[in-house]
């Protein structure tokens, strides 16, 4: 019978425990068997099998008796009295000290071995009591640098973890880990002020005047960072501020004692972003006006309509070619923009865009392809692969803050231009490794065009879908064989038409003045019916009282003129008269006389 064998028939005759602890270990101490192999046969674990021939070893049957029953109700651990004021000391200077680093600092300081279970009993029989914070230097207190990055230096070897020392220290965690590894690197010397300074630098640039100019931006743009808020300044002084570090802590100062606005997250940043690998971006610029990236923004609501915002960006130097905000987000807009970028800045090889129907019209394809322009549609549900999106970031921070304020469509106008401006002069992310030194749009884009492009042809292009007329006295333009209404208060002033996809709008100066329905023969270019008016209140309204008001019905803004009936011209030879009304006789006597 094999070992195994026996000792489960065994296991039948047991009436004790302790019986079946020896006969399990009765191999091992007796016949010096492995635990291991007297775990196989056994099937106990070979640890528990270790314990248990343990145990009988140093106390015999005694080790293998129950003393949670005996051990219940006994005094708790005694510290030494030093020990234990120690302990009391460091849990009232920083209360959420963990108990393994009390084990690891009284192992240390006292050579008093003990666990972290002991300690954590020994509080709740000695409550700390509820008094005031003691009064110890923070890092940002020390007179010396030296002295406070010595204080963390040696509270990290006395065994506090770095969480700890940063929270009783009131500084960062990784402000912790960077004096640490400098004291690992380079010893005492690394504790010593790294700075390099230039010989003329000043010793605080943190100056009254330099707090206020860095607080009248942060109210400016409560939503910009120290990056955009260096850019700022940069650009409003005309010349390179204080280092970025300095702006930062003078918006922290500013934050703690004048009221300063915090830093901004947008409800999408507060959403847990998984890291992985960076996206990959199809169209990718290799050089100037390779690709342009135009897309639409949802940009604020004004009285109950949103308003947009439509830019077209350079992709090689992030400049802002063209942009406007706009009630609309039709193709008229982006035909708009996208004639006022082709005129100043030239053909580029390919355009971005999403898959809106915008950008799949006819109209704007047919433009595209005249110029040889190649039309590049992302992917679907795939935003980043427009490198207009990550610029749009940048107008939320700048510019979303005054819009949000505005109260009308033209001061929106206003701020939106001003943004543009501000966006292409100063300094890019995207730009702050260049060897040239060039960190703005409008620098790296300098004075190159993309591929030229006869202005004559470019108006006859967009002239199939746009074109001007001017307003008559009674605010009627004439288009074709019809009048139709515009605006009364802009007599004599030129106003565009644009006739696209069965609609025909007329606009001033990027406002919509009236909207109509038309039908429109494409193959002989002729305006068949204009129909369904709608007439915008606008700023160019006239101001001047109707004599007579009219209700829609009777106010007709769309009158056909007769055909004018062309009279057929009959071309008449003249006469030749003759010189003197004679006879034949008369000129024969004539001719006698003469010889």
């Amino acid at each position: 019978m094999s070992a195994q064998e026996d000792f489960h028939q065994l296991k039948r005759q047991f009436v004790d425990p302790i019986q079946h602890d020896y006969e399990a270990i009765r191999p091992i101490v007796l016949f010096a068997e492995t635990a291991a192999e007297r775990s196989r046969q056994t099937g106990i674990d070979r640890t528990t099998m270790g314990e248990k021939a343990r145990h009988f070893v140093i106390d015999g049957m005694l080790g293998w008796r129950d003393q949670r029953a005996e051990q219940s109700g006994r005094k708790g651990h005694v510290y030494p009295d030093a020990v234990a004021a120690y302990m009391l000391y460091l849990k009232q200077l920083y209360p959420p000290i963990h108990g393994r680093e009390i084990e690891r600092i009284v192992q240390r300081k006292f050579g008093y071995k003990t666990h972290h279970h002991t300690i954590q009993h020994f509080f709740e029989r000695h409550p700390i009591p509820v008094q005031l914070e003691f009064d110890l230097p923070l890092f940002s207190d020390f007179a010396d640098a030296y002295e406070a990055r010595w204080t963390g230096v040696r509270m990290a070897y006395e065994g506090w973890n770095k969480k700890s020392i940063a929270g009783c220290l009131k500084l960062s965690r990784t402000h912790v880990s960077a004096i640490l590894r400098a004291f690992d690197r380079d010893g005492f010397e690394g504790l010593e002020d790294q700075r390099t300074r230039p010989a003329h630098h000043p010793d605080d640039q943190l100056t009254l005047p330099f707090l206020k100019e860095v607080l009248d931006l942060q109210k400016e743009y409560p939503r910009a960072g120290r990056f955009r808020l260096y850019g700022l300044l940069e650009q409003q002084r005309g010349g390179a501020p204080p280092s970025e570090s300095t702006v930062g802590r003078a918006m922290a100062i500013n934050r703690r004692l004048h009221g300063a606005p915090g830093p901004w997250r947008s409800a999408r940043d507060e959403k847990e972003e998984v890291e992985g690998e960076p996206k990959h971006l199809p169209y990718r610029p290799l050089y100037r006006h390779h690709f342009w990236y135009v897309d639409i923004r949802y940009l604020v609501k004004l009285e109950g309509r949103w308003v947009y915002s439509i830019c077209i960006i350079e992709g090689y130097s992030r400049a802002i070619l063209a942009g406007m905000a706009s009630e609309h987000q039709d193709l008229p807009a982006v035909l708009q923009i996208l004639f006022a970028a082709l005129s100043a800045d030239g053909c580029p090889d390919g355009i971005v865009t999403d898959n809106g129907s915008v950008f799949r019209a006819g109209d704007y394809l047919a433009i595209l392809n005249a110029l040889s322009i190649d039309p590049k549609p992302t992917e679907k549900r795939k935003p980043w692969q427009n490198l207009i999106e990550p610029q749009f970031k940048i107008q939320l921070r700048l510019a979303d803050y005054k819009f949000e304020q505005a109260q009308t469509i033209e001061e929106i106008e206003r701020l939106h231009a001003a943004f543009i401006e501000t966006f292409n002069r100063t300094r890019h992310w995207a730009h702050q490794e260049r060897a040239d030194e060039r960190r703005t749009p409008a620098d790296v884009l300098g004075w190159l065009r993309g591929r030229s492009v006869d202005p004559d042809d470019l108006r006859q292009l967009f002239g199939r879908v746009q074109f001007e007329r001017t307003v008559n006295r009674f605010g009627f333009v004439s288009v074709q064989r019809f009048y139709i209404y515009a605006e009364d208060g802009l007599s004599r002033e030129r106003v565009s038409i644009l006739i696209y996809e069965g609609q025909l709008r007329i606009e001033y100066r990027q406002t919509l003045l009236a909207h109509y329905r038309c039908a429109y023969d494409e193959r002989q270019r002729r305006l068949r019916e204009v129909s369904d008016p709608t007439v915008y209140v606008t700023d160019f309204t006239s101001k001047q009282l109707e004599l007579i008001e009219l209700d829609n019905e009777q106010w007709l803004k769309v009158h056909l003129r007769p055909p004018q009936l062309r009279t057929q011209r009959f071309r008449v030879f003249p006469e030749q008269l003759s010189l003197l009304d004679l006879g034949a006789s008369a000129l024969i006597l004539l001719a006698l006389k003469a010889v």
